[in-house]
């Protein structure tokens, strides 16, 4: 699946606003420095494509679970959170 993480858009309002977010840089950060999960080279490597991405981004199906606790453990608001997790569950 793809993910554009410059571009997460994320209820906002009870009444249905919603915002766009650019989650990239923090993804990509949380992902190598911050989690406290320790994959391979590649879970890496993705890191880094998140974070200089400029567009959508192919998650690898085996980095998924992992990918949504770093989401999960971040400093994002709890919308972008949501629809990120959201967007990694949808097959």
């Amino acid at each position: 699946m793809k993910i554009n993480f410059r571009k997460i858009e994320a209820h906002t309002s009870f009444e249905g606003g919603k915002q766009t977010f650019d989650a990239a840089e923090t993804i990509g950060n949380e992902m190598m420095y911050n989690g406290s999960i320790l994959l391979d080279i590649g879970f890496e490597e993705l890191a880094k494509e998140i974070y200089y991405s400029k567009d959508e981004i192919e998650i690898p199906e085996r980095y998924c679970k992992a990918l949504e606790l770093v989401v999960k453990n971040s400093r994002l608001i709890a919308a972008v959170k949501r629809e990120i997790i959201n967007q990694l569950n949808s097959k």
